[in-house]
């Protein structure tokens, strides 16, 4: 994994700590960090004024954009690196295509910030940023503490297909001096205790397998997540049986929004 994270803000409680979750990282992968803010007027605004009005309220927006991004990476000259403020309707896609553009390795963000009814009616960027990234991403809960990780957990159905999100998984893990630690879980057989079982002849290292049982995969996770005080919860997107089990609405926004233990999502 390369050293350069992607972090877009929205200048909100949840972007600040998040960057401080960024920082802390960029300090342990020895990386730069690009920060990046998406602009764009209300659909009310565009829709009233004529164009030339337009043009020069988002001119006034994009300045105030690069002001306060300035700001940021005056701070921490010796973690940052571009700043980009971007025009775009669909946050998301814009911070999919930077990081694509800037070629970065990783993109750390905020799981809650300002909303506006357009991100409303389709749904958290963060989410979106998550489905569509060309890179691995991290969302960041507002109470997830800062500071070393020492536990990721990788959340999986064990299939094959895995092994790159997972060789992916250990050279970051290694950077951190991390163990990974491998749970599945088992919906079949109601609630009951987890339990560790022996794998062998899998490729890449693992501190241990345990199956959770549990009804409800979200419930299970983060019982677990909380009983082995694990820093961190991984996933491997391609993987879209386990995703579309495990992550539906009800589940991504518990898991993304609501857990303390920051998410790290792999894509192909």
């Amino acid at each position: 994994m390369k050293n350069h994270i992607l972090f877009p803000t929205d200048f909100s409680e949840a972007a600040e700590h998040a960057f401080q979750f960024a920082l802390m990282l960029a300090g342990r992968l020895q990386a730069r960090i690009d920060l990046i803010s998406v602009y764009n007027l209300p659909i009310n605004d565009a829709a009233r004024y004529p164009p030339d009005e337009i043009e020069a309220q988002l001119r006034e927006k994009r300045e105030a954009v690069v002001q306060k991004l300035s700001r940021i990476a005056e701070q921490y000259p010796e973690r940052t690196g571009k700043i980009r403020a971007d025009y775009g309707v669909f946050v998301y896609q814009e911070i999919c295509d930077a990081a694509r553009d800037e070629g970065a390795s990783l993109i750390v963000m905020g799981t809650k910030g300002e909303r506006n009814p357009l991100e409303e009616l389709m749904g958290s960027v963060t989410t979106h940023t998550l489905l569509h990234a060309p890179c691995p991403v991290i969302a960041v809960p507002p109470s997830s503490p800062i500071g070393p990780i020492s536990d990721i957990a990788y959340a999986t159905d064990f299939e094959p297909g895995d092994d790159h999100a997972v060789a992916q998984l250990t050279a970051f893990a290694e950077m951190l001096q991390s163990k990974v630690h491998f749970v599945h879980v088992d919906t079949s057989r109601g609630r009951a205790a987890p339990e560790q079982i022996q794998v062998s002849g899998y490729p890449l290292p693992f501190a241990d397998f345990t199956v959770i049982y549990h009804p409800q995969p979200a419930a299970g996770i983060e019982g677990y997540l909380e009983e082995q005080d694990i820093g961190m919860l991984a996933l491997f997107m391609p993987n879209r049986h386990f995703w579309e089990r495990l992550f539906h609405r009800s589940f991504t926004k518990k898991m993304a929004f609501h857990t303390r233990a920051p998410l790290l999502v792999f894509n192909a």
